[in-house]
């Protein structure tokens, strides 16, 4: 197992209601190589901070958020998965349609719509990219 760290950046794009929130943030980030590649890293959000794995696989995705979010979503491109969501707010049951899936090496980038009760509420796009 190789562990090591780099510095990369994240960007994240959310388009809801006809209003788009850019966030951005430089990160130190563990991967892990197994079977899968493992990205560990601590994503901030407002005065917050969440302990984040994702799993890149074969033709898949895996994001997990720990604190004061829990979530575990779940990517392929072009289908449906569902996820929980739990914030202060509750728990709300998500379908998430992935419209695009690019992993390559040094690089995550996912775009896709989130669904609650079939309705689209949002469309997001998640770039993790390696600097230097």
């Amino acid at each position: 197992m190789d562990r090591k760290h780099s510095q990369f950046k994240l960007r994240q794009t959310v388009d809801m209601n006809g209003e788009k929130k850019r966030f951005r943030q430089d990160l130190d980030v563990e991967l892990i190589e197994r079977k899968d590649r493992y990205y560990r890293y601590t994503e901030k959000l407002d005065e917050h901070e969440m302990d984040v794995v994702l799993r890149a696989g074969d033709g898949f995705v895996k994001i997990q958020r720990r604190g004061v979010i829990n979530m575990n979503f779940h990517f392929e491109e072009g289908r449906t998965t569902e996820t929980f969501y739990e914030s202060p707010a509750g728990k709300h049951l998500f379908r998430i349609y992935t419209t695009r899936l690019d992993v390559g090496d040094g690089l995550v980038d996912i775009e896709y719509n989130l669904i609650e009760d079939g309705t689209v509420i949002g469309n997001y796009h998640y770039k993790l990219e390696k600097v230097g």
